[in-house]
């Protein structure tokens, strides 16, 4: 059912027209956008939503867009008294303060994809690694050397937490992603990437700590009729593309994409 949906017979319909069309779970938090026009209908709208969902101990309002670098956001307490809660995700679980770092379970099915990807004996970078999520499946799950790298000591702060709630290993590095190469002198098999909106460039920063014949998992922003574009200046910097999807989108017309990339 949608919030539209829930609240049909409370708002009046140019009201309902600006309710937003979904909102987002992770752990027993919600997170939703609720435009300003909506400001005195924003408590009527946490409950109702509470209301059909019984797993829900948290209603957060999305107050601002990812801001910083270390990618946090702005939210309004609605409904709950706390900003932690447990994820579960692909066999693990995951500690998370959505107001200490960034978190998204909208990669859920990418993180899986990436366990499947990866190989016994690799050596695994992901840079921007938040929490974990993408590295503790996959250590969870393959027999693997993986590190994470993030500028944010919050997060590098829980990952350390989720390591142990999972009961594996990982190095656990807090540093600027600018700096990778100087950073780890050792290449790596494979590097995953889920670079901040609008930081392309830290595509070209990972090539000398990638092996001969490793992948990168490079995730961006684009708009589709950006795709065509996009593809060609990846080969022309002699990158081979062995797959691309979108990956859910964000705005109108701007989705996440991921590619898997080789070097030529």
């Amino acid at each position: 059912m949608s919030i539209k949906d829930l609240l049909n017979n409370k708002l009046p319909q140019k009201k309902l027209f600006l309710l937003p069309g979904g909102f987002e779970v992770i752990g027993d938090i919600a997170i939703i956008n609720i435009p300003p026009a909506l400001d005195n209908e924003k408590y009527l709208i946490a409950q109702a939503l509470a209301s059909h969902r019984k797993d829900i101990r948290t209603i957060l309002r999305k107050v601002n867009m990812l801001r910083g670098e270390k990618r946090i956001g702005e939210f309004e307490l609605l409904l709950g008294n706390t900003t932690k809660t447990l994820h579960r995700e692909n066999g693990c679980v995951f500690q998370i303060d959505i107001t200490k770092t960034y978190f998204s379970g909208k990669l859920a099915f990418e993180r899986n994809r990436i366990v499947e990807k990866a190989k016994d004996g690799e050596d695994i970078l992901v840079l921007f690694c938040g929490v974990g999520p993408f590295l503790i499946p996959i250590r969870k799950r393959r027999n693997v050397n993986v590190t994470g790298l993030d500028n944010n000591p919050d997060a590098c702060a829980l990952f350390k937490k989720n390591t142990e709630l999972n009961n594996i290993d990982a190095n656990i590095v807090l540093g600027d992603a600018n700096l990778m190469a100087n950073l780890f002198k050792k290449p790596f098999d494979r590097i995953v990437m889920p670079a901040p909106y609008g930081h392309d460039r830290f595509l070209m920063l990972a090539c000398p700590i990638l092996k001969s014949g490793g992948t990168i998992h490079f995730y961006t922003f684009k708009k589709d009729f950006e795709i065509p574009h996009f593809k060609r200046l990846l080969e022309g910097k002699n990158w081979k593309i062995d797959f691309y999807r979108a990956c859910g989108g964000v705005a109108p017309r701007v989705s996440r994409y991921v590619f898997d990339l080789q070097r030529r």
